[in-house]
């Protein structure tokens, strides 16, 4: 007996009990012809029928309690899609470029990776961002407070320390000049918090930048705060594939939540000023600050920023097994590889084809999604349903099932048909078993790029994430629909929406975890008038200033700032038309900001 229907059966023999005693107190001479009394039942095949009558109920019982989520789920994936969905396993990936390489070599995302093997079976992960790599590394990196040694910068007057990195490339005899780097994106990796100080301090207090080739250069190119740029943002960037019916705020408070590695990227932008005349194989970087860290400059080295970086995902596009259309169930389970059942899932079903013996094919729609707006459809046009059920066999995940709906169909027709199924796939529970350290687990390239040497995973693969099913998922639809009825910047009610929204996108739901979303003290917003940037001069936009208050004792201060970035990207795209967003963290207790971020219309910055 399945463990999820014992509690029912309990509860139906219980029920089937105190029933049959008050029967046997209102007709004893009946109940004393099929031995029941009001406490015992003395026939033991009586007993045994009121068992089975108990389990049959139980099954009728559970299955009712089954078939209700199918309709809240089915609401929440039309209107969010991906919500009821697992969150794969994620990590951070090294690429080791040859040293020979004297171009830049581009990854576009979705380059595909294999680890070793566990217990047998591999798992395949896929880059989730496209990037350029360098062969280039970083020598040394030093932070310094007053006084330092740099390059004179007009840009950063005031000034109190400064991060000092040494980027030599990787063969002396190639100059930067025929490099041609432009941009060089930096990952900040570190056991504990310093990591995000060293984040924290670089994209909120950086106020300029100098090219140079060593501090005593007087001719050193000067840029502004903004050639340090976050990354992770972008819609190319994400980590799982969106549906542009779905509001992307809502992936990014995924993402943040899930795998925040995700968001610890700089990209130092405006490098060619310096790079594309520059003759040597040495380039000196220099960024500016205006708020010092005692701690950091202690233990800030070329160890903590690793370069050729970017976050993979455990996902993989995968021919599903055929499966005869004989129309003789309601649901065909939809088997990824039979090989490895144990160790795949379906992510989503891309698509659903009919193949005929006569060599014809019709391809089914989503029954309850928007369809395609190029693909005819009509009252006889075919359809599928996916549904998710709990995984027999100690699996672990879920199974999914597609439903046909076919108007067209003919019972007279021979069932000579087969289902070929297109699908986004990963590894169930797998990836928690991979080793980590001392450069495992091992990764390979499943199309090898000739001038990439080596592959290595510098952040370890979480675990998959699975929202939980069942009765929760219809106070998971009533939350989202009545957020739409609330303002998050709401005076009042601003920090508890906001809270509740964090809430339900919190998969990991750690102590961690909580503690952030408990931070949120104080959402306040008042009007506020910004220039647009490339408009003529006198051109201003109205928009929305939004202070968040956040209690600093509940949780690090760098991880707040992580999770403030996250949130002004998500309330600047709730910005309406013509209108902008400018957040500002505060900690509760003290007067000036902590940090400010620029003002964003939707997911472009405004200035």
């Amino acid at each position: 007996m399945a463990d999820s229907l014992l509690p029912y059966f309990n509860q139906e023999l219980t029920a089937i009990r105190q029933l049959a005693g008050e029967f046997a107190r209102t007709h004893p001479k009946i109940a004393g012809r099929l031995r029941l009394s009001p406490d015992t039942v003395d026939d033991p095949h009586v007993a045994r029928l009121l068992d089975g009558v108990a389990f049959l109920s139980a099954r009728v019982h559970a299955r009712l309690d089954d078939e209700f989520p199918e309709l809240t789920d089915t609401l929440l994936d039309i209107l969010y899609p991906h919500y009821l969905a697992p969150f794969p396993s994620c990590a951070v990936t090294q690429f080791a470029p040859r040293p020979e390489t004297t171009t830049p070599i581009e990854i576009a995302a979705g380059f595909e990776l294999e680890t070793e093997a566990v217990r047998g079976q591999s798992c395949r992960y896929r880059t989730a961002a496209p990037m350029t790599l360098w062969p280039v590394r970083i020598e040394s990196a030093r932070l310094s407070g007053q006084p330092f040694t740099a390059p004179l910068n007009p840009r950063a007057l005031g000034s109190v320390a400064v991060l000092r990195l040494v980027v030599t490339t990787l063969n002396p005899d190639i100059p930067f000049s025929t490099l041609g780097m432009d941009r060089l994106r930096l990952f900040f990796r570190g056991e504990g918090s310093s990591a995000l100080s060293l984040y924290e301090l670089l994209a909120g207090h950086t106020v300029g930048v100098a090219l140079a080739t060593s501090p005593q250069d007087s001719a050193p190119v000067c840029l502004g705060a903004d050639a340090l740029q976050q990354v992770g943002y972008a819609p190319e960037e994400a980590l799982l594939p969106w549906s542009g019916r779905g509001f992307s705020g809502f992936r990014l408070l995924s993402e943040y939540f899930a795998f925040p590695q995700k968001f610890m990227f700089l990209d130092l932008c405006g490098l060619g000023a310096r790079t594309m005349v520059l003759d040597g194989g040495r380039l000196e970087i220099f960024l500016y600050l205006n708020h010092s860290s005692p701690e950091l400059e202690r233990t800030v080295d070329a160890d903590m920023i690793a370069l050729g970086c970017a976050p993979v995902v455990n996902l993989f596009h995968q021919r599903c097994e055929p499966m005869a259309l004989d129309h003789t169930t309601t649901d065909y389970r939809v088997l990824p590889d039979a090989r490895r059942a144990k160790v795949t899932e379906v992510w989503e079903v891309s698509s659903v084809t009919e193949l005929r013996q006569d060599g014809t094919s019709r391809p089914f729609q989503p029954f309850y999604r928007m369809a395609d707006p190029h693909a005819p459809r009509t009252e006889d046009t075919p359809s599928f349903r996916i549904t998710r059920r709990e995984a027999g066999d100690g699996m672990g995940g879920t199974d999914s099932f597609v439903s046909i709906f076919d108007p067209a169909f003919d019972p007279m027709r021979p069932s000579d048909s087969v289902l070929s199924i297109q699908a986004l796939c990963f590894n169930r529970d797998l990836p928690t078993e991979l080793p980590f350290g001392g450069g495992r687990p091992l990764f390979r390239q499943l199309q090898p790029h000739g001038s990439i040497q080596d592959v290595q995973c510098i952040v370890p693969p979480t675990p998959t994430l699975r929202p939980e099913r069942r009765a929760r998922g219809a106070w998971r639809l009533i939350s989202h629909l009545s957020l739409g009825h609330f303002s998050i910047t709401g005076e009042g009610e601003g920090a508890a929406s906001l809270r509740e929204v964090l809430r339900l996108y919190d998969l990991v739901d750690t102590a961690q975890t909580r503690a952030a979303i408990e931070a949120i003290v104080g959402v306040h917003a008042t009007a506020g008038v910004a220039r647009v940037q490339g408009a003529r001069l006198g051109a201003f936009c109205r928009g929305l200033d939004v202070e968040l208050e956040m209690d600093a004792r509940a949780f690090h201060s760098g991880r707040l700032y992580l999770l403030t970035a996250v949130l002004a990207r998500f309330m600047a795209l709730h910005a309406n038309i013509n209108s902008f967003v400018r957040t500002t963290l505060r900690l509760r207790g003290k007067t000036e900001p902590e940090a400010r971020f620029p003002p964003m219309a939707g997911a472009r910055a405004l200035l």
